[in-house]
């Protein structure tokens, strides 16, 4: 698309976040949780009223295995899915089609790692809303980058980010699970964290298992005296954090879970 000046002009999704992204992790050619993965894109597709520019999940799947194919088709790779509106000028949209771009990075190893690897989080005080509108990843990631810039800032791998009333959302890639008296809790949806696929096979795992999961709409704002802190994102997995703010988290028996979750999680049958 070009201006009155004949250069190239951003997209919507550039210029107004009129779009929506998914990143999915691939395992020898396979996306892991692919008809998940595109069944929340047609649900965000579904919100801001776009047509996907895909027919199907095996549509969009043949595309992706093109881009491995191309990369070498390597064993572990990313998958960034990016959609955003065709049309319109200024605010305002113009009808339904929309424009894609599907990028693929292979990576030299798995990033789903055992509970070993440390990972450094900490608190921020940035204020995440709870979602006025149903929560989709939409192209405006803003308060995920200043988590991340945050963390950055503080020695950390990744930080929370808190709701208005000062509770532990959810970080800036990830959502979080916290262990306190002997209860797994996560912060439910409506309190504002987006609806990650791999908490929500995480909370399935564990009930499989015989544990339940509550979810709350007001997550704690002290995470000094939970025992264990698990982060769950679909491209890592299951993370237990093995230092909270400057203290390390002893290992606790239900840290087990996230190795069994992860084995789960990247077998080829899934």
């Amino acid at each position: 698309m070009l201006d009155n000046h004949g250069l190239t002009k951003p997209h919507r999704g550039f210029r107004y976040g009129d779009g929506f992204f998914d990143t999915a992790l691939v395992l020898q050619g396979q996306i892991i949780w692919a008809a998940e993965h595109e069944q929340r894109m047609r649900y965000a597709a579904g919100v801001l009223g776009l047509e996907l520019p895909w027919t199907s999940v095996w549509d969009w799947q043949k595309k992706a295995t093109q881009l491995w194919n191309q990369s070498g088709q390597p064993e572990f790779g990313r998958l960034r899915t990016l959609v955003w509106r065709k049309w319109g000028e200024g605010y305002r949209p113009e009808g339904p089609a929309s424009e894609e771009q599907m990028e693929f990075v292979a990576l030299p190893q798995s990033p789903v790692r055992d509970s070993s690897h440390l990972l450094r989080l900490g608190p921020s005080e940035l204020i995440k809303c709870p979602p006025r509108v149903p929560d989709i990843k939409s192209l405006s990631a803003l308060p995920y980058l200043l988590a991340e810039q945050y963390a950055q800032e503080q020695g950390w791998d990744d930080a929370l980010l808190r709701t208005p009333q000062g509770g532990f959302v959810e970080s800036s890639r990830s959502n979080l699970f916290y262990w306190h008296q002997g209860q797994c809790y996560t912060p439910s949806w409506s309190s504002g964290c987006l609806p990650g696929l791999a908490a929500q096979f995480l909370i399935q795992f564990l009930k499989s298992q015989g544990i339940k999961v509550l979810e709350v709409d007001e997550p704690l704002n002290d995470l000094d005296n939970c025992r264990s802190l698990w982060l769950t994102n679909a491209l890592r997995g299951i993370q237990r954090v093995s230092h909270w703010k400057d203290r390390v988290l002893i290992r606790q028996p239900e840290d087990d879970w996230v190795d069994a979750a992860n084995r789960l999680m990247v077998t080829p049958t899934r």
